[in-house]
């Protein structure tokens, strides 16, 4: 072999070897952006969850007030139509004892 030859395969060599060097730290940042764009994606995702929830939140909260708020109508409503009733009654009760008074020892 000439010098020449031996000279070119040892630049050879030493390319392949920088190749090898630099495709390994290459690979190794293109990990660490990979990794750095899940992580940032996972806080992004983990935010857009959260907002959600709120939101979620608030309009079961929402509904939920309504609901009571509607509940509490009907409960007013229903309570003074027993309170009438119960007012009917008292003043039917009394009727009916006077009449059963009159009825028994009359006008006298």
């Amino acid at each position: 072999m000439s010098l020449e030859t031996v000279e070119y395969v040892k630049k050879a060599e030493e390319k392949a070897a920088k190749l090898e060097l630099d495709s390994a730290s290459e690979i190794k940042s293109i990990k660490n952006e990979a990794q750095e764009v899940i992580e940032e994606n996972k806080k992004k995702l983990s935010s857009e969850l959260k907002n959600y929830e709120d939101v979620q939140q608030k309009e079961y909260d929402k509904k939920i007030a309504s609901i009571k708020e509607d509940i509490n109508k009907v409960i007013t409503v229903e309570v003074g139509e027993m309170k009438q009733s119960v007012q009917r009654n008292k003043a039917n009760v009394v009727n009916d004892i006077v009449k059963e008074v009159v009825n028994r020892y009359g006008n006298s």
